[in-house]
């Protein structure tokens, strides 16, 4: 595992949009939100760029990201939206010079390949929380939180206690995980991470229950379910069924009957996801726990050094 250099007041953050086009008012906000809190901004060439549904070509992402990484005065890269595109550019990103340049790389949603990805390929820690469009909506605690992980403030963190308990347990393991949809589209390739003694954690939004379903099982038949040491599902933003409304099986339901030769421990809580604006930041590979007892969820370590 590599952990980033932890942030300081005054460094430089690039901002990049690897997935789809952005909003200028949206990013100028997200803009505001870093420079009040000390820190400078440099945006990628590309960022404007739009190409149907993708934020400019997939070389022309690839080139800022690439670019952010070897850039020696930008200390950490926060993706500015999500979408549908950023599995454009899982290959043609330079993992040698991010093995080389390692710094925090943040985003969610479709950012999630490239968090697992480089996560991968380099053993760098990446962090699951919220894109630049995000941050104007980003409620104070779990803003203070996100800011502290990043400046490396604590050597250990705490989340909420507010949790659905959907099996009992204590679990330890590294976080893996991130939107179940796109997190999925990497199975059976060279990106996708180990799972093995991992606490995965997953969210989603817009899929029926059905589909949801399917995604549970399909993440089984592909033998992780059976190596994870625990599971945690964030919000699940309009998980229903407005067509055929007969199917909307309760998720608890479907995600005990998926599980049921398991003992692992499940906890549901509410602050991460979309349309969450309480969105608690989840750094991927770094040891955890979570214990249904007491009612604790705990980053054992600092994501950064």
């Amino acid at each position: 595992m590599i952990k980033p250099a932890r942030l300081k007041i005054g460094d430089t953050i690039g901002i990049i949009a690897p997935s789809r086009p952005v909003d200028k008012k949206k990013v100028l906000a997200g803009i505001k939100k870093l420079e009040s809190r000390g820190f400078k901004v440099k945006l990628g060439k590309n960022l404007y760029k739009k190409t149907y549904y993708s934020a400019g070509t997939a070389k022309e992402k690839a080139v800022d990201l690439n670019a952010m990484f070897k850039d020696k005065e930008v200390k950490a890269i926060i993706c500015a939206a999500g979408g549908i595109s950023a599995t454009q550019i899982v290959d043609l990103i330079d993992y040698a010079a991010i093995k080389k340049n390692p710094k925090i790389f943040m985003g969610f949603s479709d950012i999630v390949v490239l968090l697992l990805a480089i996560y991968k390929k380099t053993g760098l820690v990446t962090f699951y929380g919220p894109n630049l469009h995000s941050f104007r909506r980003l409620e104070k605690n779990a803003e203070n939180f996100l800011f502290d992980m990043l400046t490396g403030k604590d050597s250990q963190y705490s989340l909420p206690t507010e949790m659905e308990i959907i099996k009992k347990g204590k679990a330890e393991g590294r976080l893996v995980g991130g939107n179940i949809h796109l997190s999925n589209s990497l199975l059976g390739t060279e990106y996708s991470p180990s799972y093995n003694k991992a606490i995965w954690f997953w969210e989603d939004l817009g899929e029926n229950p059905a589909s949801l379903h399917q995604k549970l099982y399909r993440f089984k038949l592909s033998k992780n379910l059976d190596n994870i040491s625990g599971m945690i599902i964030g919000h699940l933003s309009g998980c229903v069924d407005k067509v055929h409304k007969e199917d909307n099986r309760a998720i608890k339901e479907i995600i005990l009957e998926v599980t049921k030769e398991y003992n692992f421990p499940i906890i549901k809580v509410p602050y991460f996801g979309h349309d969450v604006n309480n969105f608690y930041t989840f750094p991927i590979g770094v040891e955890s726990i979570i214990d249904t007892k007491t009612h604790k969820f705990i980053i054992k370590e600092s994501p950064v050094k």
